[in-house]
């Protein structure tokens, strides 16, 4: 007996409509093979339930019930919407088989959500230790003697979803003591995409007072014009001032705090 015959006659065992040789040859069919107990019980159980009776509506529940059908200009036939729905749902059907396979069908609909569900929370899961993973390479290679991999750092950082603090920090300590100019120009660029936080503008603003390199001091200047931030111009007006700085450099951030105002 395969799965499909065996389904037809559980079916047909539980409503009766078994001979008596028939029932013996299913029960022993069930008892030598324990693997469909679980389908069994699960199935009779839903049997039992599908064969308690339905009260009959009073009387006065069909009087209300037709009374608001003919407000609303449906038909004065007296059978019930409900007997309409199941007719026409499952036709000559038994009760009991009509009552299975709406709860078989709910049932797989049930289990897809839920696998659906789970699937979900794993690749959320699979997500979240991704961010970690990366988070913790990030912190890792920015301490790196090598300037090769402090910029791998920086690109991995582009790479996030969410930024934690820790990470802006470490950006920050980049930008501010990494004696690689590429290295920080390549956190200026990182930490662009993260301008929308206080922590990060504020940081970019004090960060002006670190730079040295003529290249970075001209960047600072462009973002600070592109953010129209006017905390800068302090900043930029006390760099102006200070000596050694690039005359290139000077004119540029010049330029910006006539930009930003």
């Amino acid at each position: 007996m395969n799965n499909k015959e065996f389904k037809e006659m559980m079916i047909d065992y539980l409503s009766g409509n078994l001979t008596e040789d028939s029932q013996q040859e299913f029960e022993q069919f069930l008892a030598a093979h324990p693997e469909y107990h679980e389908e069994f019980e699960a199935t009779q159980l839903i049997w039992k339930g599908a064969e308690e009776e339905i009260p009959e509506p009073s009387t006065s529940m069909d009087v209300k019930f037709y009374t608001m059908l003919n407000a609303q200009g449906n038909s004065n036939e007296k059978e019930s919407f409900l007997k309409k729905l199941e007719t026409l749902l499952f036709g000559n059907l038994p009760k009991q088989l009509a009552y299975t396979v709406v709860i078989l069908v709910l049932g797989f609909f049930a289990g897809n959500n839920f696998i659906k569900e789970k699937t979900e929370s794993k690749v959320e899961l699979a997500k979240k230790e991704t961010e970690n993973v990366r988070s913790q390479l990030v912190l890792t290679l920015l301490d790196q003697p090598s300037a090769t991999q402090r910029l791998q750092a920086v690109n991995e950082v582009n790479k996030l979803d969410n930024v934690t603090e820790t990470i802006i920090k470490a950006l920050f300590s980049t930008l501010n003591n990494d004696e690689n100019v590429n290295v920080r120009l390549s956190a200026i660029e990182a930490l662009k995409n993260y301008t929308d936080m206080a922590i990060v503008r504020e940081g970019l603003v004090a960060s002006i007072m670190h730079q040295k390199s003529p290249m970075v001091q001209v960047e600072l200047a462009d973002l600070m014009v592109l953010l129209q931030e006017k905390k800068a111009v302090k900043s930029f007006e006390k760099l102006i001032k200070e000596e050694g700085v690039n005359t290139s450099a000077k004119q540029k951030m010049e330029e910006s705090i006539e930009s930003i105002y």
